[in-house]
Parts: C-alpha cells; sequence; structure tokens
C-alpha cells in the first residue's frame, strides 16, 4: 500500500498550488482528483466567464495567455489549469475518486472509488464547498410539469426555445443564465435580497484591478471592509445587472416565498406560465466520503484557518478563509501559505514521535 507524507484531494486551483508547493518543499504527496484536472471548470455551463481578469485568474508561476483585462471562460480556466499541472509535473492521478476517509492511528486510510486504497500522514482537502447546487424545500412542492434545472446545467440548449422561464438567484450564475436565455425565451429572475452590482470595469480597468490596488480584497474578516462587503455581498455583474436585463426583456422579481393556486409566489407579486425553473441559488459542501464526523457539522467542514478538530486534516478554499479574495484565484496563495506551515509543523511532530 502507497503511503506519502500529503494527500491532496481535489485538483482544482488550490489543489494544484498546494501540491506545486508541497512539491518545492520536497514533501511526499499525492494529488487525487475524481475526473480530470480542471473538471470542476470545464463542466460549467457554456459561456459562462469569470467576473475577474485573467491577469487575477492565474497562478504565480505561470502566465494566463490572452488579453490580461479580459474575461476568461470556464473552458479556458480549466485548460489553464491543466496546463498548469502539466508544466510542473505535478504528481496528480485522474479518476480518482476517494469514498471513504478515515483515520487509524496516526496514518489516513484513503479509499478510492475503485477499491484501491492509500495511506497519508496528513490529508488537505482543497475541493472547496461549491460541489453540490443548493435546491430549496419549495422545489419540492412543485408541479411535474415545471422542469426542474440547477445553474450546474452544461448548456442552455436544454432550455426549449420560447419557454417561459423563472431563474432563482441574483448572483453571477442566475444573472447569466437569464441574460443568455433573454433572446429566445420568456425569462423572469428572482433576486431575493439586494446586492451591490458594480460594474466589472472602472475607467478601462477590471474592478479587481482597483480593489487590489485598495487592498480591500485582502481586509481581514473582522475587519469593518470585510463587514460591509458581507452585508453587500456585492456581483460584479457587467452586462447583467438589472437595468441591463429589463433592457433585454428579462422579468426582475423579488424572492421566491411560494407556490399556491397554480402561480409562484414572490414577495412582489406572482407567477402563473412557468416551463423551467433554474435553481441559482448556491451550492454546499459534500462531505459523505468523509467517515470522522469529528470534523464536519451541518454546514460541512469545521475548521479554524485550516486547522479541522482532527489532527493531520486541513482544509483550504472557503469563502472568507482569510479575506475577500479567498473565494477568488488571486487569494490561493494568501490561503495556501497559511496552512502549509502548520502542515509541515504537524508532520515534523509526527516524525518525532514515530
Amino acid at each position: 500500500m502507497l503511503t506519502f507524507d500529503t494527500v491532496i484531494i481535489g485538483a482544482g486551483q488550490f489543489g494544484l498550488y498546494t501540491a506545486k508547493q508541497l512539491q518545492d518543499k520536497h514533501i511526499s504527496y499525492l494529488l487525487l482528483e475524481q475526473q480530470s484536472v480542471g473538471y470542476t471548470w470545464a463542466k460549467r455551463l457554456d459561456g459562462m466567464c469569470l467576473f475577474t481578469s485573467r491577469q487575477f485568474s492565474q497562478l504565480p508561476g505561470l502566465a494566463f495567455e490572452g488579453e490580461s483585462e479580459g474575461l476568461p471562460d470556464t473552458q479556458e480556466m480549466a485548460q489553464y489549469l491543466q496546463l498548469y499541472a502539466e508544466t510542473f509535473a505535478l504528481n496528480v492521478r485522474e479518476n480518482a475518486e476517494v469514498v471513504s476517509l478515515v483515520k487509524q492511528a496516526q496514518l489516513f486510510l484513503l479509499t478510492l472509488r475503485n477499491g484501491e486504497q492509500i495511506q497519508a500522514r496528513s490529508v488537505i482537502n482543497t475541493t472547496g464547498a461549491n460541489q453540490i447546487s443548493h435546491i430549496p424545500a419549495i422545489s419540492k412542492h412543485l408541479p411535474e410539469t415545471i422542469t426542474q434545472l440547477s445553474s450546474q446545467l452544461s448548456s442552455l440548449a436544454l432550455v426549449p426555445d420560447k419557454s417561459n422561464v423563472l431563474v432563482v438567484g441574483g448572483g453571477a450564475s442566475g444573472r447569466q443564465i437569464a441574460s443568455g436565455l433573454a433572446k429566445r425565451c420568456s425569462v423572469t429572475l428572482a433576486v431575493g435580497k439586494q446586492r451591490g452590482l458594480p460594474p466589472t470595469h472602472i475607467l478601462g480597468r477590471n474592478i479587481f484591478w482597483w480593489l487590489t490596488k485598495l487592498r480591500v480584497v485582502w481586509a481581514s474578516e473582522n475587519s469593518f471592509i470585510a463587514k460591509l462587503l458581507k452585508k453587500r455581498d456585492p456581483v460584479p455583474c457587467a452586462d447583467a445587472n438589472n437595468r441591463q436585463l429589463q433592457t433585454k426583456g428579462v422579468t426582475i422579481r423579488s424572492r421566491l416565498v411560494g407556490y399556491a393556486n397554480g402561480k409562484l409566489q414572490f414577495h412582489d407579486g406572482e407567477l402563473d406560465k412557468v416551463d423551467v425553473i433554474i435553481w441559482a441559488t448556491g451550492y454546499k459542501d459534500n462531505t459523505q466520503w468523509l467517515n470522522i464526523t469529528s470534523a464536519v457539522d451541518e454546514h460541512g467542514f469545521i475548521h479554524n484557518q485550516g486547522e479541522t478538530p482532527v489532527a493531520g486534516l486541513f482544509i483550504i478554499g472557503r469563502k472568507w478563509f482569510s479575506c475577500r479574495a479567498s473565494e477568488l484565484i488571486l487569494g490561493v496563495p494568501k490561503d495556501v501559505a497559511i496552512v502549509i506551515p502548520k502542515l509541515e509543523n504537524y508532520l515534523n511532530k509526527a516524525k518525532e514521535l514515530a
């Protein structure tokens, strides 16, 4: 049975950069990916773009080809991550889904879908929290005549022309979906709470250029700036703010609150003609494979700056891990730099006790 100092689970941007740091430190590691490198980006909706420009969507050591101020789409992001793994010859195992993780004495035992088992002195989970679409309970009470999809659908072509579509969720995904369907469908967007909708570019510069220069994205979680950002929860939405969506024919509604008498109920009205609902209402963590109950609660992984209650089990890749940039590729190096010293300290102590 193979044994490594560290096994990393998830070959997205956090997993790849973490692997590169361990490789540079000559720490034995294996990076496991259930599909292929960059899969979480490749499977996203065709044509969907990041709201950070290429200059802020790259990892240290490898430039993102293309116009630096331009917005890459998700397929480009997947290809970039594949190139990153190849460029640095990272020790990645693809098609290696972890179905069980347990701790036995001082070693972790990982079981893969194919039955193979791997041992590790430590484990870092970098799969991120956006793994399973969060679908509201109201979905269970809707008639079968309404087709229900999640924002994880692969293509808008799945929605028939001239459909009456309700998109639920006022974030970046929901707005891009509503905009993409507006030309051939009757679209309503339920936005829920009011959020800040700043433009993607200001004076010719991506908004994150300004936020980086002003240090806003690096503000710590408990700072005044962080509290303001959490309250406003802004979404740089380019040409998909409320006014521009309405110009395209999209009807904007407030929060969806129920279904009664054949009609969907909102805080500001009703809707009775709906063929398709697309839920863009966020995601939740997938911890079904984790057979260590003390490391999770009803919200997912429990951690303090990457350290879980289980010695040797670490996590990276969570919103507001250290700052606003934590949910962006821009913030990967900072958050990984917080966890790596803790991992090294743990491994050093473990070897002393061995």
